[in-house]
């Protein structure tokens, strides 16, 4: 607020500053008019006392009279003392030379009628266009004056036009400029929600403004971000128990073979126990801890996945991450008639990632990819290196795809393509965020009849390892 206070303080300075300048400056222009008029005044009497000066000497040409020569030494002599007072004035509109040819006139047309007051004679013609040439500049003084007149008054005319486009550009450009902040913190406010729902909290320190309400705003969008990031982790743990659910009757008939093939074998060493061999009764035996084994890693592997406890980071290798994700999905797979293709290429570079997490990830994309396959399919898994240091990994289906509004959706939260009750749209949110949270990101290409294709991009640690047992294989 105090800031806000600040803006309207200088506002209004900078308002009270700009109507007292053009107050001043009209102030000035009215002062300055009244004074030209004042000096036209003065220029009329120059030139009424020459025109003065002509009549008187007319007079004494055509009517001899004595006295017309010294009335008109008289209209001279007070001339002179007004072209004085107006020197600085007239040197501004005519030009010094101009000026001073004037004046050279002057005093010779002054000589000339002190000869004639005198009895003397001069020469009449020169003394006649003498006269003619003062009439003529003083005319001449005059309509330029009017002239600059005219502009000034133009300049007084318009000026409160001018200060009223001024005013409505500055009162524009303030409203521009203060829309402009508003529009910039709605666009932070869009920007910093849309990261946040993706996971991408970079967004959030984008404003760089340091007022109180950007301050705010920063404040509430981290402290919303950090509430979403916890919320995030004890969603992802419940994913899992969702997962969990979905995959029961795979994980049913994944224990089911092996606890049938115990008791069978167990009831057959002991109805035949004492007809069977010791080496016949070793290998029963043996059969019965192989079925246990198998179902103890089954348990195993669930109990792993579903554990909600935080593990750290450490180097993976891809093809062992997809093996040990396929473990837990393969019979659910299978029931759904589901082939599975993977094709990794040799030594690729170790990656950096929790495990448990990453196995959260490619079990909601294999889930996807069989849900979007209900007459079965196959999904392609593949796995490269770049350039740029990422190993990425693409999940491809053969199922039913999705349309270019589904795609721009798609890592959306609770945004799903699925019927009522199948799908709550969280499952490639979840994705999405654990993939940014390890450095990497996630695309996906989809063509509606042809399939949809994920690829996971993962950063390596720089450690190659070899993958050549699951590379091309089939499931």
């Amino acid at each position: 607020m105090r800031t806000i206070r600040i803006k309207i303080i200088v506002f209004l300075l900078a308002f009270l500053s700009f109507m007292a300048f053009n107050s001043a400056m009209y102030w000035w222009n009215i002062v300055s008019f009244r004074d030209r008029l004042v000096v036209l005044d003065e220029f009329h009497d120059v030139l009424s006392d020459i025109l003065e000066i002509r009549r008187y000497e007319k007079n004494f040409i055509f009517y001899p009279e004595p006295d017309s020569i010294k009335e008109a030494l008289n209209y001279l002599e007070q001339t002179e003392n007004t072209i004085q007072i107006l020197y600085d004035t007239m040197v501004d509109i005519e030009g010094q030379k101009s000026v001073n040819r004037f004046m050279g006139e002057m005093k010779e047309y002054k000589s000339h009628l002190s000869t004639l007051a005198h009895g003397e004679e001069t020469d009449l013609t020169r003394t006649r266009n003498l006269g003619a040439s003062l009439v003529s500049f003083a005319q001449q003084l005059l309509v330029e004056k009017k002239v600059r007149i005219d502009k000034a008054l133009s300049h007084i005319l318009y000026m409160p036009i001018g200060v009223m486009i001024c005013l409505s550009l500055l009162i524009v450009g303030v409203f521009s400029w203060q829309a402009k902040q508003v529009m910039d913190r709605l666009a932070y406010v869009q920007r910093a929600a849309e990261g946040v729902a993706k996971g991408e909290y970079d967004a959030i320190q984008q404003i760089k403004k340091d007022d109180n309400i950007s301050e705010l705003m920063r404040s509430a969008f981290t402290k919303m971000a950090d509430e979403i990031e916890s919320r995030q982790e004890e969603l992802i743990e419940s994913r899992k128990l969702v997962s969990i659910g979905t995959l029961t009757s795979g994980i049913a008939h994944e224990l089911n073979n092996p606890l049938n093939n115990v008791s069978l074998t167990a009831d057959t060493l002991l109805e035949e126990y004492n007809n069977l061999t010791e080496a016949e009764a070793k290998e029963m035996l043996l059969d019965i801890i192989n079925e246990t084994s198998r179902a103890s890693e089954v348990v195993r592997n669930l109990l792993d996945f579903s554990r909600e406890e935080h593990h750290p980071m450490r180097p993976l290798i891809a093809s062992e991450l997809i093996e040990k994700t396929l473990k837990l999905v393969r019979n659910q797979l299978m029931l759904d008639g589901v082939q599975i293709v993977v094709d990794f290429a040799k030594n690729l570079p170790l990656i950096n990632g929790d495990l448990h997490y990453l196995e959260q990830v490619f079990i909601n994309l294999f889930m996807n990819a069989t849900q979007a396959m209900p007459e079965g399919g196959t999904i392609t898994i593949t796995g490269r290196a770049d350039s740029r240091g990422y190993v990425h990994i693409d999940v491809a289906d053969t199922g039913t795809g999705m349309s270019t509004e589904s795609l721009e959706r798609i890592f959306d939260p609770f945004y799903t393509t699925k019927p009522v009750g199948r799908g709550t749209g969280l499952g490639l949110s979840i994705v999405y965020g654990i993939i940014k949270k390890h450095g990497g990101y996630i695309e996906v290409h989809s063509e509606v009849g042809k399939g949809t294709t994920f690829s996971v991009y993962l950063l390596t640690t720089g450690q190659e390892c070899d993958n050549d047992r699951i590379s091309s294989s089939r499931h």
